[in-house]
């Protein structure tokens, strides 16, 4: 449009010119013209125009450049375009502006995403020996990411374990599958294996000793801990272990420690009294051959103090017996090479992995020495929840933190060796390592999950070792201090040998005593209608008497009253108790603690005008009646002195309960003061007073069937002293030690028991009837104490051991102490043979569960066993 204007312009302009001129002729002068080039930068060419001057220079076509937009014309200064309504009054070269052409933006697809996702985790997978980072999400895209791997070493939550002696394989592959928007795709990732390396010592920490148990008297005090640089599995120097334990360590034992240039050589020498034979037990640990060597396996435990517990009373060994036996097994070595660990040569003395010390000098006798990183703690067996050392060990800084990744794979080559060298059921199960066993639980137990590891450890015991008597303790100090571990709420959470167990002992004996007694809810063994003890006749010449378990209680028995013995328990030496002198038989029970001393004094052949008097003798003895009634308190010499007293007319007895405490902390103590509790604490107790209530009732009893079948099992001690019910003579007990292969008979006799070898006996069994009331049946059988009624005992050979793993994670398992049974008559032609009885043993007189209480049934085999002469 302003082209046309300026022609029409121009147009007028000439023909005024032409009007002005006086002559009448037009001025014919050319114009100037000048040329505007355009330079495109490689774009497609636009040809320079001719431009009058002072006129404008028309837009040309926009030219084109391959991978670039064009913005548009500028002069000089590329931010400023050029104007073409600029008149043009000299020549002049335009410039194209370009912008580079954005690629189109293309959404990835989905299989792309997830490639990314594979790329960015495959270059983060390594973090060094022993680590992999196996995330769970893609670090681009968020992709779920699913982990696998067959092989044995890598567990998937990318602990890499080091390659067992002998192993060979250099590389394996781990499968990963991520997934994203229902697309799910596979890779195969190659990881390396390696071996382990030797262990380097560079950090040192000084940790806290406490004695947590009454049963040792072991000092308070601390303990050098070393480490691998920023290790978290604890060293320590053997010898330094050894003599923190002074007190378990009998005092009397002269141990000597000859340090030589690459190994430790540790002596000492043991007398046996009863044998008269001196033993000279050495170990010599290794720091070439990693290796810990013991000529006779008794080096790990003849040094032993006796338990402040007396669990052995009134037991005694025929040593002279002829049909004693004793076959020699084989020597163990502790080769520790075998499961990646380490005797370590440190500033010239032996260091082995801390709870490799433990397990071999302390936890194998049931005194362990726990680490939950903050403290050393001396504990016995296994603490229940509830108890104040249980509380304390579980307390930790390390609660709810991940494991190490060393202390992960220590944990692992732990367990791997324990199970091989201490579990006693090894070879009856067929397992030539149970390293076998765990490479099967890998992905849960090659974990820093502490969580995951307790459910993982668990799964192991109860489905794969599968037998009762392995089970799960407690779990480690890395999880909560409030966890108490994974929870089986169903029996299909437990093996196949365990729900047997289960459903064929436990459930069918309790629904035959809810049919014999009636049901009532929970266990029926403790159904108030099912009696201590009942007749088979009217004549009361056959009775069954249950026993429901093997208990035993601190106890000395005497048939007076022992002020040294009372005063002994409570640590004192006031005799500030009255005393009682009529009584028939006393039994002193030591209910101490850490915290207090505590004495229960059951005393038989007494009536309430007795408790009566001695409640006025402590009247006369300066003792007060608290306000509440339960107790009479003195207090001498900063020290407080309470009693309390209970009479029981069923059984004719008065309970003392005595208690010494510190003046400026005393307060009225919560006593047991119960005579059925206390007879029930403890088996050969409860055997004796159930005897007397028979025998009351019936003088002419003649026959006696033990019902076991609802016995569980317990103390073996409390085991041999309910025989000595049975017999006065020695009996032969078999035992087979599976770790050395050992082989013996050993002849036990009771005294300070009454015993009852006058009447007949039979024993009553089911498969419920395990562990010590197996025991009792191989005894029975062996000795030949009379008929063995019901179904194949339970079985359970083994005495258990508790096992403490590097993480504080606890659990028992069937011990290398084996229970068996003796065949063979000992010649050469029919030499011994002896078989675990694992397995259970046969009744002589099989009967069915159905007619496991029938009174005529069970009478028909005693009259048949014991015909009346």
């Amino acid at each position: 449009m302003k082209k046309i204007l300026s022609i029409l312009l121009g147009l007028l302009l000439v023909a005024t010119l032409v009007a002005c001129t006086g002559d009448g002729v037009p001025n014919e002068e050319e114009p100037n013209t000048f040329t505007v080039t355009f330079n495109t930068f490689d774009g497609t060419a636009i040809d320079p125009v001719t431009v009058n001057e002072g006129a404008l220079a028309s837009v040309p076509l926009e030219p084109t450049k391959a991978g670039y937009l064009f913005l548009y014309w500028y002069l000089t200064d590329e931010a400023v375009e050029f104007d073409f309504d600029t008149p043009i009054t000299a020549n002049i070269t335009l410039n194209a502006l370009w912008e580079e052409e954005a690629d189109p933006i293309v959404e990835p697809t989905v299989q792309e995403k997830i490639q990314e996702d594979f790329e960015a985790v495959a270059a983060q997978l390594y973090v060094r020996d022993g680590e992999l980072s196996m995330l769970t999400r893609g670090p681009i895209h968020n992709s779920i990411i699913t982990w696998s791997s067959s092989n044995k070493y890598v567990s998937t939550s990318g602990v890499v374990l080091p390659r067992v002696l002998g192993d060979t394989d250099l590389s394996a592959m781990v499968g990963a599958r991520f997934r994203l928007e229902g697309v799910n795709v596979d890779y195969q990732l190659e990881v390396d294996l390696y071996d382990a390396t030797d262990v380097v010592l560079e950090e040192t920490r000084v940790v806290p000793f406490t004695n947590l148990t009454t049963e040792y008297e072991v000092a308070n005090g601390e303990l050098e801990l070393l480490f691998e640089k920023d290790g978290t599995v604890p060293y320590v120097r053997v010898q330094d272990f050894f003599n923190l334990l002074s007190g378990f360590i009998d005092p009397s034992v002269d141990i000597t420690f000859e340090q030589r240039e690459l190994d430790l050589f540790i002596q000492y020498f043991y007398y046996d009294e009863e044998d008269d034979i001196e033993y000279d037990l050495n170990v010599t640990i290794d720091s070439v051959t990693d290796t810990l060597v013991a000529p006779d396996p008794g080096f790990y435990w003849a040094y032993v103090y006796s338990t402040a517990t007396n669990f052995g009373r009134h037991i005694n060994y025929d040593r002279e017996n002829e049909n004693a036996f004793y076959r020699t097994g084989i020597d163990v070595i502790y080769d520790l090479s075998k499961y990646n660990m380490d005797v370590v040569l440190y500033e010239g003395e032996i260091v082995l992995p801390y709870y490799i010390a433990n397990q071999l000098f302390a936890g194998s006798s049931y005194y362990n020495v726990y680490y939950n990183y903050d403290g050393l703690y001396g504990i016995y067996s296994l603490p229940g929840e509830g108890d104040d050392a249980y509380e304390t060990i579980r307390q930790s800084s390390k609660n709810t933190t991940s494991f190490g990744t060393d202390l992960s794979i220590h944990n692992f080559n732990f367990l791997a060796f324990a199970m091989d060298y201490f579990y006693g059921l090894q070879d009856l199960m067929e397992v030539d390592t149970y390293y076998d066993v765990l490479f099967q639980n890998k992905d849960g137990l090659l974990t820093r999950s502490a969580v995951r590891f307790e459910t993982a450890l668990s799964d192991l015991l109860v489905k794969s070792i599968d037998e009762p008597h392995t089970s799960y303790g407690y779990p480690g100090f890395y999880n909560r201090a409030d966890y108490h571990g994974p929870s089986i709420t169903s029996i299909s959470g437990f093996g196949p040998r365990f729900r047997s167990w289960y459903m064929d002992g436990l459930v069918a004996t309790d629904n035959a005593i809810g049919n014999k007694w009636g049901l009532v809810s929970g266990w029926n063994a403790s159904n108030p209608n099912r009696p201590k003890f009942w007749f088979l006749d009217a004549a009361k010449a056959s009775v069954v008497l249950s026993l429901d378990n093997f208990r035993t209680a601190d106890i000395i028995e005497n048939s007076i009253w022992d002020d040294e013995t009372l005063l002994s328990i409570l640590k004192t030496d006031s005799h500030v108790f009255p005393t009682i002198t009529t009584g028939t038989k006393y039994f002193y029970y030591n209910e101490s603690s850490q915290e207090q001393y505590i004495a229960e004094v059951l005393i038989k052949g007494l009536t309430a005008s007795d408790r009566n008097a001695y409640n006025a003798a402590l009247l006369d003895a300066g003792f007060v009646l608290s306000t509440t009634g339960l107790s009479y308190s003195k207090t001498v010499s900063d020290v407080t002195y309470y009693v309390a007293t209970s009479f029981d007319v069923k059984f004719g007895t008065v309970v003392l309960s005595l208690n010494v405490q510190s003046a400026a902390d005393a307060s009225e103590p919560l006593f047991i003061n119960d005579s059925q509790e206390l007879i029930m604490s403890d088996s050969a107790v409860y055997m004796e007073f159930q005897f007397e209530l028979i025998l009351s009732e019936s003088p002419e009893v003649k026959n006696v069937i033990l019902d076991i079948t609802w016995n569980t099992g317990g103390n073996v001690g409390a085991l041999y002293r309910v025989v000595g019910f049975i017999t006065s003579q020695p009996f032969a007990v078999s035992r087979i030690n599976a770790s050395t292969k050992s082989e013996s008979t050993n002849y036990v006799y009771i005294d300070g028991v009454p015993t009852y070898d006058h009447l007949n006996w039979a024993l009553l069994i089911t498969p419920t009837s395990f562990s010590a009331a197996n025991s009792l049946a191989t005894i029975f059988q062996d000795n030949n104490l009379g008929p063995i009624i019901g179904i194949t005992s339970g079985g359970g050979a083994s005495s258990i051991t508790p096992v403490l793993l590097p993480s504080g994670s606890a659990f028992t398992m069937s011990s290398n102490n084996m229970s068996a049974y003796r065949t063979g008559a000992g010649t050469e032609e029919d030499p011994y043979v002896y078989t675990p009885n694992e397995l259970g043993i046969s009744p002589t007189h099989p009967i069915s569960m159905q007619n496991i209480y029938n009174e005529s049934v069970l009478l028909g085999i005693l009259e048949a066993y014991y015909p009346v002469n």
